[in-house]
């Protein structure tokens, strides 16, 4: 065992570790993802949003994104996914089953 003095720069916090280029871009597609909802949470209730996809994303990897800001969202909002696009809206999306899912507290 060894004692010695320590400095107070080695109390300090660790400068966190650098995001990687995936990690940013899942939050820049978040940070999107959220600025839509808000938009949607504050218009009227008639609007509805489409979301398309660019080259290179997958329908799956989007519609799970959003499906989880979504359910964050406090807003009750309304997602159908139709012809290769999501659709967004407060009110119920025409052509939908017409279910509402429970959200969990």
């Amino acid at each position: 065992m060894r004692i010695r003095d320590a400095k107070p720069e080695e109390l300090a916090p660790r400068q966190p570790r650098a995001l990687s280029p995936r990690q940013l871009a899942i939050q820049k597609r978040d940070q999107t993802i959220v600025k839509l909802l808000n938009e949607i949470a504050v218009g009227p209730m008639s609007s509805i949003k489409k979301i398309e996809l660019e080259d290179g994303e997958k329908m799956v990897t989007i519609r799970a994104a959003v499906n989880r800001q979504v359910k964050a969202h406090p807003a009750d909002i309304n997602m159908g996914v139709r012809a290769g696009a999501i659709f967004l809206s407060r009110s119920l999306i025409p052509g939908t089953r017409g279910r509402r899912r429970n959200k969990k507290a």
